[in-house]
């Protein structure tokens, strides 16, 4: 059959299909399979990648960085260490007008970027958070929109299982997309502080001063939290020096906040098994979207469509930045009803040719398109950091948490156009790395 006579059928069954809610994984595996069957007209054919991607990817040591740090976080979220990163923070900024509410930024932060996943945060603050938010008097609004909006930077900062996505998918350095989200992952945090204190200052009721706390008592309660903070520094410096891999590195997070939960005593063997069996049902669902993924853009390389497209969009003769705002337009509207690594899996192997033809960086793509994600984690109506607060505090209404994140979401464009117009923010750590 003709290529393109292929790819519009498989396409549009593909869309169909995913609108009646079939999982993606397994949809985009049988659409490529189907794919290549069509163009090859061979089961042969289709059947054989299947299994030689499936093959490589599970004996490939470079994706045992997937599960690693997937275990580290699980192992992080049962050591209690949501409370103690909010209790520093808190005991800290509380008493500024809006502290509460950076408190939580920081916090989401620290945890994020010890666990790489937005919607466990995202639920894990909201019930640290939000009842001392309330208790002072906070907007509602604010207090659940800044909760859902600060999950979202454990898709940035390191360890994050988007970025690694990202990466497997793209074909770029995972060590060097992991260091690039650094520095535009502490810029969402400044930004987003930033706002918080504006909002706060234009009206103060939004966002009461919190208690003060003794400067001992401060002390103690960063001291107490410190040894994640450590672990962090000392994983992602290590990447950035070339000290280790990112590979070595999630070992060795895996066994450091192991070993810190056990001398803490609040990482029992129950839960340490409880985190091993969530690491095999999610990392089990990555390995899944990264062999239908790859999968996938075998298809439409074989079929030539991405050439083609390619071609299609260089004719348009679009400026750079023309080209970003389309872009950007795309992943915003792909967001609402996509989870990310769906979109991640569906787009990138489309648009990564003419990325390339625009002589973009693929690392700082990446970031972008991490950013894009991380918007669609807040608008609905499938922002799972929007549901993961509403589900972890069943008396909030979703309408309050979708309208405490709009000013956020606001926020995350304008960090966008930032990004466009000094690239070298997601740039300049992974250089360094040369």
């Amino acid at each position: 059959m003709d290529s393109n006579t292929a790819v519009a059928i498989i396409l549009s069954a593909s869309v169909v299909l995913m609108m009646l809610g079939a999982p993606v994984a397994v949809l985009l595996a049988f659409s490529a399979m189907g794919g290549i069957f069509l163009i090859t007209g061979s089961v042969q054919a289709a059947t054989g990648l299947l299994l030689a991607t499936g093959l490589t990817v599970g004996s490939s040591v470079a994706y045992l960085v997937i599960p690693m740090f997937i275990l580290m976080g699980a192992l992080a979220s049962h050591t209690g260490i949501v409370r103690e990163l909010f209790d520093a923070a808190y005991k800290a900024v509380g008493r500024i007008p809006g502290g509460l509410a950076v408190a939580t930024c920081l916090a989401s932060a620290a945890f994020g970027a010890v666990t790489g996943s937005s919607v466990s945060a995202a639920s894990a603050m909201t019930k640290v958070a939000l009842p001392e938010m309330r208790r002072y008097g906070y907007s509602i609004r604010l207090s659940t929109g800044v909760i859902a909006a600060s999950g979202t930077f454990a898709m940035m900062l390191p360890p994050s299982v988007m970025m690694i996505f990202y990466g497997v998918v793209a074909q770029q350095s995972i060590g060097k997309l992991l260091i690039s989200g650094i520095l535009p992952g502490l810029l969402s945090v400044a930004m987003f502080i930033i706002l918080i204190l504006f909002r706060s200052w234009a009206n103060p009721a939004m966002a009461p001063r919190g208690p003060k706390f003794p400067a001992a008592e401060t002390v103690r309660s960063s001291l107490k939290a410190s040894p994640f903070i450590i672990v962090l520094v000392t994983l992602v410096g290590g990447m950035l020096f070339g000290l280790w891999t990112p590979t070595e590195a999630s070992v060795a997070g895996v066994l450091l906040v192991g070993v810190i939960g056990f001398l803490k005593r609040n990482l029992r063997w129950s839960k340490f098994f409880d985190a091993g069996l969530d690491t095999v049902v999610t990392a089990g669902t990555v390995f899944l979207l990264v062999i239908a993924s790859i999968l996938f853009g075998k298809f439409l390389a074989l079929s030539g469509i991405t050439t083609t497209l390619t071609e299609a969009i260089i004719a348009l003769d679009l400026s750079s930045f023309q080209l970003f705002c389309s872009l950007l337009i795309l992943y915003i509207v792909l967001g609402t009803f996509l989870e990310g690594i769906s979109v991640i899996a569906l787009t990138v192997p489309l648009v990564l040719p003419i990325v390339n033809e625009a002589g973009w960086d693929l690392i700082w793509f990446g970031v972008i398109i991490v950013k894009l994600i991380e918007i669609g984690a807040m608008t609905p109506p499938v922002g799972l950091n929007i549901f993961a607060v509403q589900s972890a505090h069943p008396d909030v209404s979703s309408n309050d948490v979708i309208a405490g994140s709009v000013p956020f979401v606001i926020m995350e464009i304008v960090i966008l156009f930032i990004l466009f117009f000094v690239p070298d923010i997601a740039t300049l750590l992974p250089s360094l790395m040369d």
